[in-house]
């Protein structure tokens, strides 16, 4: 935990927030899948499938990542974040306008989509705002500040893209040209989440699993090699290139999970080795992902339950559970008078937990895939991850319990 700056770090309930809430809504999507069945593993364009997509791309991972640069900026960045107080008013002006896009998918309720655009366009845009201004005044290494930055810029213009298709299909502009879609998950893809998971994962991945730091030359090629992709994604929709640059998509996904790999792999000090499990299983099927981009005729289907279904999501709820550790104990040693002895990050959160959520996640992963691809396993699947959220989110407000619970003389 050395170079970490606590001082800095904001009230541990903050983040925790956002984390609670993105595990909630996996349960929700879980549940969602297992009612709707296989109506939504047939068609990408079905509402039951645009209501899912949804609920894992900004109920599960934009509250995760949301509440992750919430302590990351200030802690492991150096980069408070300001207006801090706006934080859990942005929190529920973003999951409200969520609530009301998915009714807007669900039953077509063209009266909601205002608010909803509304609530979820402002809330994030002001939250990358303030995150960028963090970014700025930061003293975090540059080049990871840079890295949040580009992609907190992605997230805006992902923002952006999904308010003008939501106009779109309700009717309030003309249609949308049929790319825009694919340019709306490549830009929300790559250069937000990806973008996202590799500034942090720079950091995170020596601290928490003890690799070595990549270089910051490597960080800085990841970075140029993203936007000359997006740019291409750009020019694309503007049929400026062929229609096969779209394959080029298919280049980061691969690049980060064997780097990921081989980072692992050569790890001096071998840490976590349930978050080691989490990122293996996540970076696997974001190589799958890559694979099945990359083929002359690829299947969106397939592509969304390798990346928003089960890879990016493991690689995010492996970490949450990891930060759920450190905001319990950053939560103690606030409550706790000073000389009394509190216990470490590694003792607060049972590893038995971890290896169950990361069996049920890697279970209703797979069968989520399979479910693309026999659409009768989907109920099951919805299940699987249902149950799998909910046995992460039991295990994480356990953890968080023993923040208010423990004494002195040990839990209470």
């Amino acid at each position: 935990m050395s170079g970490l700056a606590f001082a800095q770090a904001p009230s541990p309930a903050l983040p925790i927030r956002f984390l609670s809430t993105a595990l909630a809504w996996g349960v929700v999507a879980g549940l969602w899948l297992a009612w709707h069945g296989d109506a939504v593993a047939l068609s990408r364009w079905t509402p039951a499938t645009l209501v899912l997509v949804h609920m894992l791309a900004l109920g599960l991972l934009g509250n995760a990542m949301l509440g992750s640069l919430v302590q990351f900026l200030p802690v492991a960045a150096g980069s408070p974040l300001p207006c801090a107080r706006c934080v859990p008013w942005l929190h529920g002006a973003f999951n409200v306008g969520l609530v009301a896009l998915l009714a807007t998918l669900a039953w077509q309720l063209r009266a909601l989509a205002w608010p909803a655009g509304g609530l979820l366009g402002a809330s994030l845009v002001m939250f990358a705002t303030l995150a960028l201004v963090a970014v700025a005044r930061g003293n975090g290494e540059r080049v990871v500040r840079d890295g949040i930055g580009l992609a907190l810029i992605a997230l805006v213009a992902t923002t952006i893209l999904g308010l003008v298709l939501l106009a779109a299909r309700t009717g309030w502009r003309t249609p949308a040209p049929p790319g825009l879609v694919d340019l709306h998950a490549s830009i929300g893809g790559i250069g937000w989440m990806l973008g996202l998971l590799a500034a942090v994962g720079s950091v995170t991945l020596p601290m928490l699993q003890g690799t070595r730091a990549p270089s910051p030359a490597v960080v800085r090629a990841w970075q140029v090699a993203v936007l000359a992709t997006l740019g291409l994604m750009i020019a694309w929709q503007a049929e400026a290139v062929p229609q096969a640059v779209v394959r080029m998509a298919a280049w980061p996904f691969a690049m980060f999970a064997l780097a990921v790999f081989l980072l692992q792999a050569r790890a001096p000090h071998r840490r976590n080795p349930v978050l080691r499990r989490f990122w293996q299983a996540g970076c696997t099927c974001l190589l799958a992902a890559s694979a099945v981009i990359a083929w002359p005729d690829p299947a969106p289907m397939q592509v969304g339950a390798l990346v928003l279904g089960a890879g990016v999501p493991l690689l995010v709820v492996g970490m949450a559970l990891e930060i759920t550790a450190f905001l319990t104990w950053i939560a103690l040693r606030q409550r706790v008078p000073r000389g009394i002895r509190v216990p470490g990050v590694g003792s607060l959160f049972d590893d038995a937990h971890k290896r169950r959520a990361f069996l049920l996640h890697a279970i209703a992963g797979a069968l989520l895939v399979v479910a693309t691809l026999a659409p009768a396993v989907a109920r099951l699947a919805g299940v699987a991850l249902a149950l799998a959220y909910a046995v992460s989110l039991h295990a994480q407000w356990r953890c968080w319990r023993q923040a208010w619970t423990w004494q002195a003389d040990g839990p209470g």
